[in-house]
């Protein structure tokens, strides 16, 4: 699930750099302030047939140079927020139903190595990880996930997340990077998510950008605000 570690990991950042948050949030792209990147990871997920997606989210990514698993800043966020993440993503797993990625909310991990900070923010990526949605994966239908408080399945005050200041717990809180709308099955309630920048549609419960986001599309990479299913069929199309 992309927003929440983005999140924990812009805050690990500004927690060991007095860095603004504002400013350093975003550009998760192999940049050149970078000397190398690893190739692009597998897909994470939360469940399913494949072994390696019942795994925690830390092992889950490749290990050694080709991977992110003992990146410097993975390392960090488990040895500052380990526990606080693990307990998120398990409640995400046990409140998911869906077992393949769906929702927009499956993402793959390069990391960069040999990297400085020195440049335009918005050229950099200060973070020395990157993050794309799975390639070559429709993951354009909304999940489905049991029905927990109507469909606000986040924030859980329930959730423990040792470590996390009240600050940076509000952060958390109040980024809206998963969003849920309750769909009425024939012997059930579930919930029907989509991960940020999309939100579900109420009729196809296919995940659409939100529209505040489209009026400043221009401010965005050109991929972001679109679906997985559209971009597979621009890239048949191109082939």
């Amino acid at each position: 699930m992309k927003g929440i570690l983005n999140l924990f990991v812009v805050c690990l950042y500004a927690a060991y750099t007095e860095a603004q948050v504002s400013v350093i949030f975003g550009n998760a792209v192999q940049a050149n302030n970078c000397g190398e990147w690893s190739n692009w990871g597998a897909c994470i997920w939360l469940k399913g047939k494949r072994p390696r997606w019942n795994k925690s989210y830390f092992d889950q990514l490749l290990p050694g140079r080709s991977g992110c698993r003992h990146h410097i800043f993975y390392r960090l966020l488990q040895d500052k927020w380990g526990q606080a993440f693990s307990n998120f993503f398990e409640y995400m797993r046990n409140v998911t139903i869906s077992e393949e990625p769906c929702g927009e909310c499956s993402y793959q991990q390069s990391c960069g190595r040999q990297c400085h900070r020195h440049g335009n923010v918005d050229e950099i990526n200060p973070l020395f990880v990157a993050e794309r949605r799975c390639a070559r994966v429709d993951q354009s239908s909304a999940c489905v996930s049991r029905n927990i408080n109507n469909c606000k399945i986040w924030p859980n005050p329930e959730v423990p997340l040792p470590n996390v200041t009240d600050g940076i717990r509000e952060i958390i809180n109040g980024f809206d990077y998963l969003t849920c709308i309750p769909e009425q099955r024939e012997n059930e309630m579930v919930c029907r998510c989509c991960c940020h920048p999309f939100a579900p549609n109420p009729t196809t419960f296919k995940c659409e950008p939100k529209p505040y986001l489209i009026e400043n599309a221009k401010s965005f990479n050109k991929d972001f605000l679109i679906s997985s299913a559209q971009l597979l069929n621009e890239k048949d199309t191109r082939e």
